[in-house]
């Protein structure tokens, strides 16, 4: 055979390699412009009735349907500031322990992100949604035990059914269970500190960490409800690098909470380059992060981070959760939403940590945010700060990525949370290449191609 008559059989081969490597992206592309989010509802009733809702934001007229087993279906369009905030009767709070029908499923033809704001009086938290592309089926979980109430709570939401749940509350016993799509199975631990309890299943799904009013820390005069979506254990990273939020500037905190939790035996962890811990997976170090100030955290194995609150005695912060996402994980632009019209909050600010060198590209909306107010975190490369933000939709950008957490406060309330990652972007434009790593769906194609041309190179004349 010729190398003539060897031409178009190449040149069909690789016209197949692409046209499949072509479809398939199609299918992945269409996948991932379709917004899934799951929230949950753990209780929330001390001090007055409960005001919650899904906090939503994309584009102007954008639609999305909000739904529950428990007969809840409401379709929405995002208004010409691209939000909807929907109220969420108390009466899908989720009690006690055993499985529920009462967990939220949030679809729209194209990407939407969103909060869920559980809020009371004088008792509020807020957790950002996870795209449904970034559950797994691994999770260490963050919470509290001190406080009132129902104490510490776990929710697992099942997005497939028969799905194998297997819950190992910290101390305890593994719990099984067998949850069909849209059920959750709920964990009430009362005092019991649920920080360090697993959760593993064989379909993704969706966890959420929480305590009915924790008192953070422990013995504090207020309580806060605390509620956060973890990240699965895949998602975490071993370098972190963090900032006391505003709350923490208030004089009767002073500073935030963190925790360190391992997710293997063996984990050394250090802090500001300085070993501090030997952990046991489940187990956790803690320390204190003072206000203006920023640190860093390291460790031979993925760990989880998570950053609370602190009780302010009746100033504009108290008790709240967030966890944080590993410097790996960082976006350079952000697009978010701060709460707004009947969840307005009197403060909304953005926690950030960049490159010291970036400090004069971070904009907020375009414009150049003034850091003057700005400090270096000792011994390192980055810089923190807090960022004032405006009510509704903004965009936070700068030259690399960096870390932005949200939080916001009224009277004796609180909420805190961050803005999104690499692994759960939201509406925030993803990293391309070379500043960030190509999204999954983009090496599965290299994958292919590259496969596929490899195999047109090894294959010899016939």
């Amino acid at each position: 055979m010729t190398m003539t008559s060897l031409l178009p059989r190449r040149l069909h081969l690789k016209s197949q390699v692409v046209a499949v490597a072509l479809a398939v992206g199609s299918a992945l592309a269409s996948t991932a412009q379709a917004g899934i989010l799951y929230f949950d509802f753990n209780k929330n009733t001390v001090g007055s009735e409960s005001d919650s809702s899904v906090f939503l934001f994309g584009t102007a007229g954008q639609t999305a349907t909000v739904s529950n087993l428990e007969g809840f279906n409401q379709n929405v369009t995002l208004g010409v500031d691209g939000f909807f905030n929907l109220g969420i009767s108390n009466s899908f709070q989720q009690s006690d322990t055993g499985v529920r029908k009462s967990g939220f499923q949030v679809v729209s033809p194209n990407p939407i992100a969103g909060y869920f704001v559980n809020r009371a009086g004088f008792s509020t938290d807020m957790t950002y949604l996870f795209d449904s592309n970034a559950l797994g089926n691994n999770y260490v979980v963050a919470s509290q035990g001190d406080g009132f109430g129902e104490g510490s709570q776990v929710m697992v939401h099942a997005t497939q059914n028969n799905t194998s749940v297997t819950f190992t509350p910290k101390g305890s016993a593994a719990i099984a269970v067998t949850l069909q799509a849209g059920e959750t199975y709920k964990y009430a631990g009362g005092s019991t500190n649920l920080t360090g309890s697993f959760v593993s299943s064989d379909k993704a799904v969706a966890v959420f960490g929480g305590h009915e009013c924790a008192q953070v820390p422990a013995g504090t005069a207020f309580c806060d409800n605390l509620l956060e979506q973890m990240i699965p254990t895949n998602r975490l990273s071993t370098k972190y690098a963090l900032t006391a939020s505003q709350g923490a500037d208030i004089a009767s905190t002073a500073s935030d909470l963190v925790r360190v939790i391992a997710t293997a035996n063996g984990t050394e962890v250090k802090v500001n380059g300085v070993v501090v811990a030997t952990l046991a997976a489940g187990d956790f170090y803690e320390f204190s992060l003072s206000s203006n100030t920023g640190a860093t955290v390291g460790a031979t194995a993925p760990v989880m981070v998570a950053q609370y609150l602190k009780g302010g005695e009746g100033t504009n912060t108290d008790p709240a959760m967030s966890l944080v996402p590993g410097s790996d994980t960082w976006l350079s632009s952000y697009r978010l939403a701060t709460p707004s019209g009947t969840q307005d909050f009197l403060i909304d600010y953005a926690s950030v940590v960049l490159n010291t060198s970036d400090l004069a590209s971070l904009l907020l909306d375009g414009s150049l945010v003034n850091t003057a107010g700005f400090s270096a975190i000792a011994g390192t490369g980055y810089s923190r700060g807090n960022v004032t933000l405006p009510n509704g939709l903004f965009t936070l950008t700068a030259a690399n990525p960096f870390l932005v957490m949200l939080g916001g406060g009224s009277d004796a309330d609180s909420y805190f949370t961050f803005g999104g990652a690499t692994f759960a972007p939201g509406i925030s434009p993803p990293i391309d290449p070379p500043n960030g790593v190509p999204e999954p769906t983009t090496l599965a194609l290299m994958g292919i191609g590259i496969a596929g041309l490899g195999v047109l190179r090894r294959r010899k004349p016939f």
